[in-house]
């Protein structure tokens, strides 16, 4: 009976301190989250970049971006550009595969799907869901991640100007497919203009 009456008397004293341990997770897992994106692996900042995309917190997504990009495109233009983006496709949900780091760089692959706000119009067929396969590269700057999305253009850019990188990564071309009657495929020809 008395060990009923204390566990009672413990179970009514956690009930009080829930809605304090709730506020608590709430405020901190956020700082601890971004803490281990200052310093933790390229994969969790991936993830992190990807969810700011997605729920199209575009200004946000200029922290990511390395100093030397910055310099070339200021935070407005980035945003307006997502924007813009976002006239075209959903975005809906990201896959990571293969993550390759070394030091201060990694390349992960990922794979982003979106659902097309206008169908696309091909010669013979027409789609509205589409994929892209993408490299995205990283490196530390200032001890926190820094994203490229590799594109042919930055990718020979991000080379040039680190050597070192080529010879320690493999590379692929990012493919877009488009889904067809329930599968993935490389559209057969270009969009109608």
């Amino acid at each position: 009976m008395e060990k009923n009456r204390r566990l009672n008397g413990e179970l009514r004293n956690a009930g009080s301190k829930l809605p304090v341990l709730l506020l608590c997770f709430i405020f901190c897992f956020p700082a601890l989250a971004q803490n281990r994106q200052r310093s933790g692996d390229a994969r969790a900042t991936v993830l992190a970049f990807f969810t700011l995309l997605k729920s199209q917190r575009y200004s946000s997504l200029y922290e990511y971006l390395p100093s030397k990009l910055q310099e070339q495109i200021t935070r407005e233009q980035l945003t307006t550009s997502l924007k813009r983006l976002e006239t075209y496709i959903t975005i809906e949900r990201m896959e990571i595969g293969r993550v390759q780091q070394n030091g201060d760089y990694a390349v992960i692959d990922t794979t982003i799907y979106g659902r097309l706000k206008k169908p696309l119009k091909l010669e013979t067929e027409e789609a509205d869901e589409g994929r892209i396969t993408v490299q995205q590269f990283l490196f530390k700057e200032d001890n926190r991640w820094k994203v490229v999305t590799a594109d042919n253009r930055a990718r020979d850019y991000f080379i040039k100007r680190n050597p070192e990188f080529n010879k320690q990564f493999q590379f692929n071309l990012p493919r877009f497919e488009i889904k067809q009657e329930g599968q993935w495929r490389a559209p057969k020809r270009t969009p109608k203009q």
